[in-house]
């Protein structure tokens, strides 16, 4: 008697397909494979800034409306030398990064892949890829607790300098 679908318990198990034993149905197997699509379509990376050698780009989810602001900012430098890109994503707290999204790999092993390895994947698929570097590297943040802000500004020419801002004698 042929076995049942893991997931729907209703449908033969018919996938995954070659030498290991069938565990899903077409419909299940394509509802779960789809899944993690999905939710990385989910995600919307927009440029802000480009250079020459720099680009930085803010992260927007679908589960927050844009004008609610973002969840994360991403920035990419590129290090012409060994032709490295490096990425580096500061991300916020007001999004479940650990939430995961269940889901069936090709070779028909299951596991819970976390929204934030599914970042991670656009990250090396989407970001990297449109650099055409040799090797990049990724470094991911998370930014918990309230926003720290630095103000730097160009002193006007009325500032009297008083002891602290006067160079040291050689």
């Amino acid at each position: 008697m042929p076995e049942l679908c893991l997931i729907c318990q209703k449908e033969t198990a018919t996938l995954p397909e070659g030498g290991g034993e069938p565990r899903f149905c077409s419909r299940c197997w394509e509802t779960r494979l789809k899944q993690l699509f999905r939710e990385e379509d989910r995600f919307h990376i927009h440029r802000t800034m480009r250079t020459a050698e720099a680009e930085k780009y803010v992260v927007f989810h679908d589960e927050f409306e844009q004008g609610d602001g973002p969840v994360g900012v991403v920035f990419a430098m590129l290090d012409r030398g060994p032709d490295h890109l490096e990425i580096h994503a500061f991300l916020t707290n007001r999004f479940d990064w650990k939430a995961t999204v269940p889901f069936i790999y090709e070779q028909g092993v299951e596991a819970d892949v976390a929204a934030m390895d599914v970042f991670c994947s656009i990250l090396e698929h989407e970001l990297s890829t449109s650099w055409r570097v040799s090797s990049f590297s990724i470094e991911v943040s998370l930014c918990a607790g309230d926003p720290l802000y630095i103000d730097s500004r160009e002193r006007g020419s009325t500032h009297e300098p008083d002891d602290e801002d006067r160079p040291l004698p050689p």
